[in-house]
């Protein structure tokens, strides 16, 4: 089953923001680098980890859809 790129897309629009942002402030001390870091990667993790693209389909179904494309 293949994963929804929606998420991914997402994901990586979030971490652009992030870098725009860590432009924005001063990118010197290390204490900014963690933060955006941080922030960049444990939503982007989440969503990728809890995004559910539904139930996988039930072998009837498979089946059913095989036999259509006949």
């Amino acid at each position: 089953m293949t994963s929804s790129a929606v998420p991914w897309r997402i994901s990586a629009v979030w971490i652009f923001l992030m870098l725009l942002t860590f432009m924005a402030i001063d990118p010197t001390s290390i204490r900014n680098w963690v933060v955006v870091t941080t922030m960049a990667v444990v939503p982007s993790l989440v969503l990728l980890r809890l995004w559910n693209d539904g139930p996988s389909p039930t072998v009837a179904e498979v089946l059913h859809a095989a036999e259509n494309r006949r």
